[in-house]
């Protein structure tokens, strides 16, 4: 019954207000990956990258939920970044090898064109650990992520 009554309240607060208006994100977002890319070499982090959509109220949740309360945390600060990506937007972003590409590019290099998609990444883009399409509870998704960013952390590592 709580979780209807939740996910009541939060269908009505999503639809009149947006997600920026109900909490204030701690999650950037990326537009040059190339220089990212320099910070995770020099500190041995994985990416964990949210592609996403204006107007989705799983990104939404995913966001709000799950990865902003992480980055305010700063548990994760010596294992990943944590950003996102707008894949429906027209501006211009740097990918990891410089090359200047719109985001819907990016996404599609990681077949991430449903929202959200999480994937896991090395400095030199690769995907190091299995990506995450979509959100279910929210009570056990955190798990799974955990265990994800685990295995990312642990494939950069052996490649030191």
């Amino acid at each position: 019954m709580k979780f209807i009554l939740s996910s009541m309240l939060y269908i009505f607060l999503s639809s009149s207000l947006s997600a920026s208006e109900i909490i204030e994100s701690a999650l950037i977002e990326e537009s040059n990956f190339q220089k990212l890319s320099l910070q995770m070499k020099k500190e041995s982090l994985g990416l964990v990258l949210m592609f996403h959509a204006a107007h989705c109220p799983y990104c939404a949740l995913m966001e709000n939920d799950i990865l902003s309360p992480m980055v305010k945390s700063k548990e994760y600060d010596k294992k990943v970044l944590i950003r996102k990506l707008q894949i429906d937007e027209s501006r211009e972003i740097k990918d990891f090898e410089g090359k200047v590409i719109a985001p819907s590019d990016l996404s599609d290099r990681y077949q991430a064109t449903l929202t959200p998609t999480l994937v896991f990444l090395d400095y030199k883009g690769k995907e190091k650990a299995k990506k995450m399409i979509g959100i279910n509870t929210v009570e056990l998704f955190g798990a799974y992520l955990d265990a994800e960013i685990d295995k990312l952390k642990s494939n950069i590592d052996a490649e030191k």
